[in-house]
């Protein structure tokens, strides 16, 4: 129910990276459009370093990562996630990074063990029995992310920009994800216990409920990031010929 946000953010700059930015991201080798595994390798080695944040380039500390609040309030269930802390960014691995030159789209596939903890509310039913709490909670999952950022050129001040005009993404559960809620039924362990088996049973059925909404806020931070960024860099410090 997490996507990696911060290696979307990498593997986009590292599409267009040159050497007129190297005293900002000296890091970043420059890579041609179609060089895939030059850029794939570039995406990887940046990860620690947009982890820590850069400031010039608009990218703020990017692990761990905050989201305020999601729900899901279905008919039987109503469900929602606050105080969100999503850490393990870093440890991303990047499958694939494409540039599509004749489309301006640009996408991005990597898999990422995520963390998060923070706050849940909880009211209705699972399985066909009835549930309710109000406390901390655990969820623990490997994902694997598809994002595709759409862009268009534009002129100001003399130079071409890149414009981010929207973003898509679908994602997929890995493995078994991990669910832990507190305080279940106000702490009564004897009705908590069969309720936490059966949420273990289900998880990955509750993260696909509800999960969606998650990525979306994370996908757009990491859209916001990006357009100060290319507001920011000119095309010909971004480009390679």
């Amino acid at each position: 129910m997490f996507p990696i946000h911060y290696c979307f953010l990498v593997g986009l700059l590292s599409l267009f990276a040159s050497e007129s930015n190297a005293g900002v991201a000296s890091f970043i080798k420059p890579c041609k459009a179609d060089d895939k595994e030059c850029i794939k390798t570039n995406t990887q080695n940046a990860l620690p370093y947009f982890a820590k944040g850069i400031p010039e380039m608009g990218v703020p500390v990017m692990e761990p990562i905050k989201v305020d609040s999601v729900r899901s309030d279905e008919r039987d269930l109503k469900l929602g996630f606050r105080d969100l802390v999503i850490s393990g960014l870093s440890k991303c691995k990047i499958l694939d990074v494409e540039r599509n030159v004749q489309k301006s789209t640009i996408k991005l596939i990597f898999e990422c063990p995520l963390r998060g903890v923070g706050k849940y509310d909880i009211k209705g039913k699972i399985l066909l029995l009835d549930i309710f709490g109000n406390d901390d909670f655990e969820i623990k999952g490997k994902v694997r992310m598809t994002v595709e950022i759409k862009t268009k050129l534009i002129e100001k001040k003399g130079n071409t920009y890149w414009k981010v005009t929207g973003f898509d993404y679908s994602y997929d559960l890995l493995d078994k994800v991990k669910i832990d809620l507190k305080n279940l039924y106000d702490g009564d362990e004897q009705r908590a216990k069969p309720m936490l088996a059966a949420i273990d049973g289900a998880g990955n059925d509750l993260v696909q409920e509800v999960g969606g909404g998650i990525i979306t806020q994370l996908v757009g931070k990491i859209v916001d990031i990006l357009k100060n960024v290319f507001h920011e860099l000119p095309t010909k410090d971004l480009e390679i010929a």
